[in-house]
This record gives structure tokens, C-alpha cells and sequence, in this order.
């Protein structure tokens, strides 16, 4: 009832504003065939640079991302097998100081004193 009270209220206070129509707004043929044909001449231009970007992504951007990730994992390869090499060697050269893992108390999860991403081969 309030809003039926509110909306009617409204209605009264606001102007009406009659509805705007265009006149004399029709251009003349030969300007009308001067847009469209910058309009076409856009859209085409439009079409050229789509079809080079395309073919810049596809030709280009493709075999380069492929290339990067051929290095990286190469890289990856020779510094895996230089870390097993000379692994032997420093099994026993980490010291734990009294700064290093601090627990004031357990976590929720297996023993409660390694991390939810422990990982037994690298933390020891």
C-alpha cells in the first residue's frame, strides 16, 4: 500500500517530458554513399589486421612459446643431473640453528612437525 501510496506521489511531482523526435535528419544520398564507403574501407581494414594478428599468433607467438619450454626443460634436465651427481657430497653439510623450525604448536596434519607441503627427498 505504501509503495503503491509512494509510486503514485512520485508520478505526480515528476514533469512529464514529452518524447524527442528528429526531424530534418536525413542526409543527402551523395553523403550517405561517402560513409558507407568509409564504413566498408573501415571494416576491411579491420578484417586485414585481424587476419595478420591471427597469423603473427599462430605462426609466430606458437613456436616460440614451444621453443621456451624446450629450453626450460633442457635446463631443467642438466640441473637435475648435476644435483644427483654431487649429491653424496653434501648430505651431511646442513645444520639446524635454534632460529630454524620453531613449533610453539603441533600441526593438524600427520606427525604435526612437518609442513602440508613436506616433501621428504628435498626437506630433510
Amino acid at each position: 500500500m505504501e509503495m503503491r501510496f509512494l509510486a503514485t506521489r512520485i508520478a505526480k511531482i515528476v514533469p512529464r517530458i514529452p518524447p524527442v523526435i528528429r526531424k530534418y535528419s536525413v542526409l543527402a544520398s551523395e553523403d550517405l554513399s561517402v560513409f558507407a564507403k568509409e564504413r566498408l574501407a573501415v571494416e576491411e581494414h579491420a578484417k586485414k589486421t585481424a587476419k595478420t594478428w591471427k597469423n603473427i599468433t599462430i605462426y609466430v607467438c606458437t613456436p616460440a612459446l614451444a621453443l621456451g619450454v624446450a629450453n626450460s626443460y633442457r635446463i631443467m634436465k642438466e640441473h637435475e643431473a648435476h644435483h644427483a651427481e654431487y649429491e653424496h657430497e653434501h648430505e651431511g653439510d646442513h645444520q639446524l640453528y635454534q632460529y630454524q623450525r620453531i613449533r610453539t604448536k603441533p600441526f593438524p596434519w600427520g606427525d604435526g612437525d612437518h609442513t602440508l607441503f613436506h616433501n621428504p627427498n628435498v626437506n630433510k
